[in-house]
C-alpha cells in the first residue's frame, strides 16, 4: 500500500583498508537526478590526501573520477569498466598484456560546468593489466614497483573488505 514498506537509500563508504575503519560516508536518495554512487563519491573527495590509494570496483573507473583523484596526488586501483575497450597494441607496453594507455577527455557531462570541464587535463595516463580474466587499472604506473601480481593482490584485498569487514 502507498506509504508502507522500508526506505531506501544509497550510501558510499570510504574505508581504510589497513583498520577496517570507516573514514567518511555520503548518504542519498536510492533514485532521481544525481543520486548515484559516483555523485556521492565525489562529494567525499575532500578526504583523500595526497599519497593516498583509492581501490574501488568497475563503476568507479572512469576519466573524470581518476582525473579528480590525480589532481589531488592520490592514485586508484579499479576494474576495468565493461564499457571501454582496452588494446594493449597500443601505448607504452610494460610487458604481457601490460602497459601505460593515454586517455583522451571525454565530452562533457551534463553533471560538470563548463568551468570545471575546462580544468580536466586534455588526457590521463593510466596503466592498464590483465590479470586472469580482469584488467586492472591503476595510476601507479611502475611495474617494478608493483608487478602485476602485486596489483592484483591490492584489488583482492579491497574485494574482501566489501565481504568480510573483519578482515
Amino acid at each position: 500500500a502507498p506509504g508502507v514498506g522500508f526506505p531506501l537509500a544509497r550510501l558510499v563508504a570510504v574505508i581504510c583498508l589497513a583498520t577496517g575503519a570507516a573514514l567518511d560516508a555520503a548518504i542519498g536518495p536510492h533514485a532521481g537526478k544525481g543520486s548515484g554512487e559516483l555523485s556521492l563519491v565525489r562529494s567525499l573527495l575532500g578526504g583523500f590526501r595526497a599519497g593516498d590509494v583509492m581501490l574501488a570496483d568497475a563503476l568507479y573507473c572512469n576519466y573524470f573520477l581518476i582525473a579528480a583523484l590525480l589532481d589531488r596526488d592520490v592514485d586508484v586501483v579499479f576494474e576495468q569498466n565493461g564499457s571501454r575497450i582496452t588494446d594493449f597494441r597500443r601505448g607504452w607496453s610494460l610487458g604481457v598484456r601490460d602497459h601505460i594507455a593515454f586517455w583522451p577527455k571525454p565530452a562533457r557531462p551534463e553533471w560538470m560546468t563548463p568551468e570545471q570541464y575546462a580544468r580536466m587535463p586534455p588526457d590521463i595516463m593510466v596503466r592498464e593489466a590483465k590479470v586472469g580474466h580482469q584488467v586492472l587499472v591503476t595510476t601507479m604506473l611502475n611495474a617494478r614497483e608493483l608487478s602485476k601480481a602485486n596489483l592484483s593482490a591490492l584489488y583482492a584485498r579491497r574485494w574482501n573488505v566489501e565481504l568480510d569487514l573483519r578482515n
